[in-house]
């Protein structure tokens, strides 16, 4: 735990220590006990600026156990955007990302889509580029001289 103390003391932000519901609290206590594997928190950030130290605490909580992460139905703010959009550029688990009506727009999605594109293989979007998909080498075909 003193290693997180130090840690936490060079962030550029505040964490949030109470979540504004029970339900963020409920999600800050999943990511700090166990290893979710997906989370989902759609319509669950509060609105524009209001929600960007939720956002950034929850990001940086998040374990290297979370393959998919859906951001659905929250309107984030431009600075939650961009820090999705670092997270994202960092993050080398990640496999899903669900962002549909949460802010990305035209000029955000493909600064998304390129941070996106640094880890992991096999990069692509669906349902109009509001679903980010990736996948670890390990679940990559077979050739078939080796199958």
């Amino acid at each position: 735990m003193e290693d997180n103390a130090e840690v936490e003391e060079h962030l550029d932000f505040e964490l949030v220590e109470t979540m504004p519901t029970s339900r963020l609290a409920d999600v800050v206590k999943i990511l700090e006990t166990k290893s979710p594997i997906v989370v989902t928190l759609d319509a669950l950030i509060p609105p524009k600026e209001a929600g960007e130290a939720v956002l950034q605490t929850l990001l940086y909580k998040m374990p290297k156990s979370v393959t998919t992460l859906s951001l659905r139905f929250n309107r984030l703010s431009p600075a939650s955007i961009e820090n999705v959009i670092n997270w994202v550029q960092k993050n080398s688990q990640l496999q899903m990302l669900y962002i549909h009506s949460s802010g990305f727009d035209e000029k955000t999605r493909p600064r998304l889509e390129d941070a996106w594109k640094k880890h992991l293989l096999n990069h692509r979007t669906d349902n109009m580029g509001f679903t980010f998909i990736r996948i670890t080498p390990e679940m990559m075909p077979k050739p078939d001289s080796e199958a």
